[in-house]
């Protein structure tokens, strides 16, 4: 496995966290930012998950700004 093959794996796990629709897959689970904060756990394994999404989400949509 080449350091080639783990950075290509590593932006397709970035992309497919980047396209999660939290109304449509993150709501109906619970794994909304609000519902997850509202439940005063901030250091939860569910937490960092969503906080990681919900970054990988906000790069990207400053990315797709920039590039216009």
């Amino acid at each position: 496995m080449g350091l080639w093959m783990l950075l290509e794996g590593f932006l397709l796990l970035a992309n497919s966290l980047a396209i999660l629709d939290e109304d449509r897959f993150l709501g109906p689970r619970e794994w909304s930012m609000s519902e997850v904060l509202g439940n005063g756990q901030t250091k939860s394994f569910k937490v960092q998950i969503v906080g990681l999404i919900y970054a990988t989400q906000f790069l990207r949509m400053r990315d797709a700004l920039d590039s216009t």
